[in-house]
């Protein structure tokens, strides 16, 4: 399996199984810092989680009154190209392509100032029904993928979450 295709794998099973993690991976080398709009905000940033061959999940972001979350998860490229983008995209549909996900879009954008790709769709699991929102992109050597996760009732809540992040100075 692909970086990328793991990436979004496992991407699924943390935002549905894990409630909060007790580690997540440090944000020292992103090229965004991160700013909660509240104390009901959490970040958890100390420690890489290893999730795969250059592979880390490197922090969750977590609302302690609403339950939404984010996860960052970034991967290690060995070499960027103009097709890496393209790349963990298609490890992202490919991911998607589950009889429990239910894809809703896929759109260009920006982060930070370049060029990604946004996804949203539904993840079902018995009772539970999950909408996420994922932006995946590649800056600086490497694939950053934020997902922003909640429940079908929150869309508004959780697309402001990408809000939180802004480019580092320097």
């Amino acid at each position: 399996m692909s970086p990328s295709r793991f990436i979004i794998a496992l991407l699924a099973v943390v935002a549905l199984f894990i409630p909060r993690l007790l580690c997540a991976g440090t944000l020292d080398d992103a090229p965004f810092r991160v700013v909660l709009p509240g104390t009901d905000w959490k970040i958890e940033d100390s420690t890489a989680q290893p999730m795969g061959k250059d592979v880390f999940l490197v922090a969750t972001i977590s609302n302690t009154n609403t339950l939404l979350k984010c996860v960052i998860i970034k991967a290690v490229l060995k070499e960027t190209s103009d097709s890496s983008l393209g790349e963990l995209c298609a490890g992202m549909r490919d991911s998607l392509d589950n009889p429990a996900v239910k894809m809703i879009s896929e759109a260009d954008t920006t982060f930070l100032g370049h060029k990604a790709k946004i996804f949203a769709y539904q993840i079902t699991q018995g009772a539970q029904t999950t909408y996420n929102e994922a932006t995946v992109s590649v800056i600086q050597g490497k694939g950053w993928t934020i997902a922003c996760v909640g429940r079908p009732d929150q869309k508004a809540e959780i697309k402001k979450i990408i809000g939180f992040y802004r480019k580092k100075a320097g």
